[in-house]
Parts: C-alpha cells; structure tokens; sequence
C-alpha cells in the first residue's frame, strides 16, 4: 500500500468516525437530558401501533434511559476510535433497526417527527430517513477499515472511555427525570414568557380526549381514531401555546398575562393526574396560603376537563384556582407529573421543578420560593459537561504519556570485538 492511499484511506476512516459518532452523541444526549420527553415518544410510537396498554410506564422509562446511555456511549467510543471495530459494530446492530424502521415512518408518516434528537433538532420523517443512510454508510467504512487508523486512547484506557461517557450519561438523565431536564429545549424555559401582548393567534388547535385525558392536536396530526374531538381552541403561542380553560371559558391572557403590579405567580401544572399526585396535595395548600400572604398568586392548571376535573378537585381539595388544559401544552412546560412554575411578574419563567423534589419543610425557609434551584437554566448542564470533558482529556494525558513511556529506548553500546568470556 502506497503512503498516500495509505493517508487517505485514514482520512476516510477518521471522517465515517466523526460523522457516526458525532450523530450518535448527540442523539443520546439530547434523549438523556429529557429521559421523560424520549418516554413520551416511545408512548407515541405504542399508541400508534395500538400497543400503548401493554407497556408499563416504568418500564418504558428503563429502557428509554438505557437506550440513550447506550446511544450516547456507543458514539463516544466510535468518535474516539475507541474498540474500534466493537464499537462500529453496536452502531450498526442499532441501524439494523433504526434504517427499517425510519423508512417505514418516512412512507407511512405516523409520527410528525422520530424524536431521534428530541427537542434539541426536530428533523422531518424523510431527513430522519436520510440521516440513518449516511451514518449506516459511515459505520460500514468505520467497520471495514478500522486497522487504518489508530484510536485516540491505548487499549488499556478504552473502557474507562466509555465509563466516563455512562456516569455522564446516567447522571444527566437522572437529574432530567427526577427534577427537569438540564438543558430545556421546549418553548417555556426560563427567561421565556408564557403569553405576550405580542403573540398572535397561528390558528386553530384541537382538543381530544382519551381515556379520561386531553391532549392537543394539530388539523393532521391526530395519531389515531381512537381519540375523541372535544374542541377548538384558538391557538395564541403558535403549534405548542398553551391553552387554558375556566369550564368552556379561554382565560389564557386574562390568567397569564404580565401583572400591572409586577406581582410574582406560582402555577402547580399536573400532567398526569392521579391518585399518586395527589399525597402532596396539603403542601400545594400550604404553599398556596403562603403565596396568598405574600401578595403571589397561586393557580393550578390540569391535564383534565369537564367531570373529571371536577373530580380531581374533590380529591384534591386545592384552596386555589383550577383551571384546565391539554397535557400535550403542560408537557411542554414542564415535565413529571407534577410540576411547580414560578413566574415573575412579567409572567417569565424563572423556575420549575417537579413537584415531588420539592422539599416538605420549604416553608421553614426564608424566602422558600427564592431559595428553590433550578437546574435547567444551563447552569447545571456546563458543570456536569466540564467534568466530563476534563475526565476525557486527562484519559488522554494519562494515554499519551504511557505511550511514551512504553516506547523502547535505544542505547549507544561500543562492543570490543576481541573481547570473550
């Protein structure tokens, strides 16, 4: 083999690396830092497949959080030349579903977009069957040519590559599922207004029902026959504007638009609403005592309507308002069954937390609302993402200077050839 086709074919290598790895990081990522958004999705897929009831949810979760773990070592071992012909091997055994399967969704168009990047880049079903082309092709170079060039890590110091990449992973889909996702790609993250003066009707949406909950549609998007119409609604923040309703009544701008006074608003959304849900209902109370002592609005916004809210307010007794909404506009906003929403007075978010990893005693505090972290403001997401890299340039110190170290030294010796034992 010549040293320029050598070059090249190690330029090819290194680039199908890149382009594989890179796709595979970042969709892991994306699904790791909203491990509930990527549920969502797969509950998608199952409803569409009439397969919804035979899933337990929790399961959904483990195999969501592992399948993005998974994703997001697998790239990071390929990007790295890490076990570079296991780790081109697992991508590809990943393509073996993902290539049939986005072909079937780009022709029969049940899902308005895979999910593959979550929230962070929404690709059509088309691009997202494209996309898996060039990174199967990409693999298949990375595979067949991985003598060609040698990994960034020595052998060694490979695994703990991907050790690295599954703590980071792991961590981050655990802080998205237990509080909110580190990183908010949705519509209302914070610093972001709910309803402005400015925001312009984008046209009708619909709301169905199923099994006792609504969810929010556009014209064609209906997943399947097995909803039911309930209303339209007059859509005032585009395709994800959250609606809510007093009865029939829209009171979205009269509920959530900026207070004259500047007075904060804190909002309990519940997604899902349940038995579960309501063991932390007394604190809801005293929070909403406290927020009326204090010159805050508390309201509640509720994935039901009609007889089954009424019924949920029976339960739950809540000594503030209760308005309803679809749970495909309140998922927007927040994740986990519930969550707790401050707004300032401009109605911007400035923080939302799930409503179980709110501490019971946060009234004992001083200025307990204030005191509450966020972790999905960025702040959370560049620390974790730091480390992570700094533990990946240390492996490659640590590898670089055992290659060296390995390296046979060569000694200047004078032999006197009329010398013998």
């Amino acid at each position: 083999m010549s040293a320029g086709a050598s070059g090249w074919k190690v330029a090819a290598v290194w680039l199908a690396r890149v382009i594989a790895g890179a796709a595979f990081v970042v969709s892991g990522w994306a699904k790791s830092v909203d491990p509930r958004g990527f549920v969502y999705k797969l509950s998608e897929y199952l409803s569409v497949w009439h397969i919804d009831g035979i899933v337990n949810t929790d399961i959904l979760a483990i195999v969501a959080v592992a399948l993005s773990v998974f994703e997001f070592v697998t790239g990071l071992m390929i990007i790295t030349g890490s076990l570079r012909r296991s780790s081109p091997i697992a991508g590809l055994l990943m393509m073996i579903v993902m290539l049939p399967l986005t072909a079937y969704i780009a022709i029969a168009d049940p899902v308005s977009d895979c999910g593959c990047f979550g929230d962070f880049i929404v690709l059509g079903n088309t691009e997202t069957f494209l996309k898996n082309i060039v990174i199967t092709a990409a693999l298949i170079i990375a595979l067949i040519w991985h003598k060609a060039a040698m990994p960034l890590y020595r052998p060694g110091l490979q695994w703990l590559v991907g050790v690295l990449g599954g703590i980071y992973a792991i961590t981050v889909a655990v802080i998205g599922w237990q509080f909110q996702p580190v990183v908010d790609f949705r519509p209302y993250s914070v610093g972001h207004t709910l309803v402005t003066e400015e925001t312009e009707s984008a046209g009708p949406v619909y709301i169905y029902s199923k099994d006792g909950e609504e969810s929010q549609f556009g014209l064609d998007e209906l997943p399947d026959s097995t909803w039911s119409f309930v209303r339209a609604v007059d859509n005032h923040a585009g395709d994800n504007g959250i609606a809510v309703f007093d009865g029939d009544d829209d009171v979205t701008e009269a509920l959530l638009a900026p207070d004259e006074a500047g007075s904060p608003m804190l909002l309990l959304v519940v997604t899902e609403p349940g038995v579960d849900n309501l063991v932390r209902s007394r604190l809801a109370n005293e929070l909403a005592e406290y927020a009326a002592d204090n010159g805050i609005r508390m309201a509640g916004i509720v994935a039901l309507s009609g007889d089954a809210l009424d019924q949920w307010i029976e339960m739950a007794r809540p000594e503030f308002d209760v308005y309803s909404s679809s749970d495909t506009s309140l998922k927007q906003l927040v994740r986990g069954g519930q969550g707790l929403v401050l707004l300032d007075g401009d109605r911007r978010v400035v923080w939302k937390r799930n409503f179980a990893t709110i501490p019971p005693d946060i009234l004992e505090r001083e200025a307990p609302l204030q005191s509450v972290v966020s972790v999905d403001d960025g702040r959370v997401a560049i620390w974790l993402s730091i480390c992570f890299v700094a533990g990946l340039i240390l492996l490659y110190a640590i590898s670089a200077l055992t290659r060296l170290n390995l390296r046979p030294k060569c000694k200047n010796k004078t032999y006197d050839k009329t010398s013998t034992k």
